[in-house]
């Protein structure tokens, strides 16, 4: 059985998606998987074992010629990518697709296309829908397909997490910080004066006898950010990860930190699929959508524009003391806080 996955972006939509790929072989009898993504998003599977061959629009589509696929799951909304169905031969098609040049989805997917983009009942209704929902991405998803997800998964290559666990000392409770979400959302950031808060009181904290170490988490858009963080707090304790890592270097760093506080972003999906404790917290975004499979909690702005979708989104609730106390909540819930001592910073 041959089985097209197309799912171009945005990262972590392409991680929680590689979710479903343990169900597909269970219910589809080891079938043959191709996935077309973008190329950005080529090195997040390129190492997965249930991906017999991954696409990218300018590599490897020769792969797709003489093959029926039995089906074929669509699940981005641009014109521009549903194009590439219509070269495709199919048997079944699930998820979007395009009619009369505009982008329209099959009734099996509604669940989820319902609250997109494309919906066809428009964009306000898809917005309520959207925060109405309370069930999760893979709750939805597995639904639909009618398969199980029973957990996230991600696959690296152990070179690559062998060299970046170096970076870490296992004398450190090491703690991973993403404040930012990129200039395009800077209403999924923490504010600087909360973030810089938030670092003081964690550097504040002992875990068995070990210091807090903290770790800035994020890409190229953060560089002059980490830069303000480090000028601010004098500590050693306080290491600029980088800002110009590979993806697969990324989220090995990821990997070797013992918990993790991040905006909803690619850092958030890195943790959960690496099953790495996770704090993350949601202005402009959907925090019921998030599956997190156990490996964290989550914060929602308390403002009236939650769910928004907005860029300009108030996310001024979302503060450094909710976020400290969640994260030591969270800590008590796992039976760690029996070793946790946390000691408010004396001026």
């Amino acid at each position: 059985m041959n089985i097209l996955i197309i799912k171009f972006g945005a990262l972590g939509d392409v991680i929680r998606t590689s979710y479903i790929l343990p169900g597909l072989f269970k219910k589809c009898d080891n079938p043959k998987i191709y996935w077309i993504t973008a190329p950005e998003s080529f090195d997040l599977l390129r190492f997965n074992p249930y991906i017999y061959t991954i696409m990218t629009p300018n590599f490897n589509m020769h792969h797709l010629k003489g093959i029926l696929f039995d089906l074929v799951i669509s699940l981005d909304d641009e014109r521009e990518v549903l194009k590439t169905i219509e070269s495709i031969d199919y048997k079944e098609l699930f998820g979007a697709y395009l009619s009369d040049n505009q982008p329209a989805y099959t009734g099996s997917a509604s669940a989820w296309f319902n609250m997109g983009l494309i919906s066809r009942f428009g964009k306000a209704t898809a917005d309520k829908l959207k925060k109405e929902n309370t069930r999760e991405h893979n709750e939805i998803l597995a639904e639909m397909l009618g398969i199980e997800i029973n957990g996230p998964i991600f696959f690296n290559s152990p070179l690559i997490e062998k060299r970046m666990s170096k970076r870490f000392n296992d004398a450190y409770f090491n703690n991973g910080i993403n404040s930012s979400a990129g200039a395009r959302w800077v209403s999924k950031q923490l504010s600087m004066y909360e973030t810089i808060t938030l670092i003081e009181k964690l550097l504040s904290l002992k875990a068995a006898g070990k210091q807090t170490c903290i770790y800035l988490l994020g890409g190229e858009e953060e560089q002059e950010r980490h830069a303000a963080i480090k000028k601010a707090i004098a500590s050693e304790r306080l290491i600029d990860s980088g800002t110009d890592n590979s993806l697969l270097e990324f989220a090995a760093i990821i990997k070797h930190c013992d918990y993790v506080i991040t905006t909803d972003s690619l850092a958030l999906h890195l943790a959960i699929s690496q099953k790495v404790r996770n704090l993350s917290f949601f202005a402009p975004t959907s925090s019921e959508e998030i599956g997190t499979f156990g490996t964290g909690v989550k914060i929602a702005s308390l403002s009236d524009d939650y769910c928004s979708y907005r860029t300009d989104a108030d996310n001024s609730t979302i503060t450094a003391t909710r976020l400290f106390d969640k994260m030591t909540e969270h800590l008590r819930a796992h039976s760690v806080t029996a070793i946790w001592e946390a000691k408010e910073k004396k001026n």
